[in-house]
């Protein structure tokens, strides 16, 4: 049985290899001839015709082309112009900026000198104050201590007085 299909295989196989070799001799055979009528073709008056037919169209093509580099070669120019003048301006703006703030930095300096003096003056009168409050503060300690010492002598005559009328009293039980 096995012999069978491999006969019936290798009688396909040929058959294939035959179908194979005949579409190449073909498929060559169709190429030449292409490549001969377009040879053909190329050589006739037909081809002139028709370039001559379409070069009005091919012309006018290339004076729009023209005409599109043009514009925007002159929009190109407007625009770097436009970028030029506003990179002026800038400049312009960035420069009045800095005098202005040269002239603000002086009168703030100005301002500032005259507030010192103010605050110089505001010093010496806090200074003043301070003084006389820690005074004042020296005196209600000193009057704080002497109250202190005589309630701690109160409070030792009281402490004594307790002891002895513990004492009286522990003798009369």
């Amino acid at each position: 049985m096995t012999n069978k299909f491999d006969h019936a295989a290798k009688i396909v196989g040929d058959t294939f290899g035959t179908i194979e070799a005949a579409a190449s001799a073909v498929g060559n055979r169709v190429e030449q001839g292409f490549n001969e009528a377009a040879a053909v073709v190329s050589n006739s008056n037909t081809v002139e015709r028709i370039e001559k037919s379409t070069a009005p169209a091919r012309k006018a093509l290339a004076k729009n082309l023209a005409k599109a580099k043009k514009s925007t070669k002159k929009r190109i120019a407007t625009a770097t112009k436009k970028a030029g003048n506003a990179r002026k301006n800038a400049k312009k703006r960035v420069a009045s900026a800095t005098k202005n703030a040269g002239k603000a930095k002086k009168v703030a300096k100005k301002g500032a000198a005259s507030v010192k003096t103010k605050a110089g003056a505001t010093k010496k009168v806090a200074k003043k104050r301070v003084a006389s409050a820690t005074k004042k503060a020296g005196t209600v300690k000193k009057a704080a201590k002497k109250r202190v010492a005589t309630a701690t002598k109160k409070a030792g005559k009281a402490q004594k007085a307790a002891k002895k009328r513990a004492a009286t009293a522990k003798k009369r039980r």
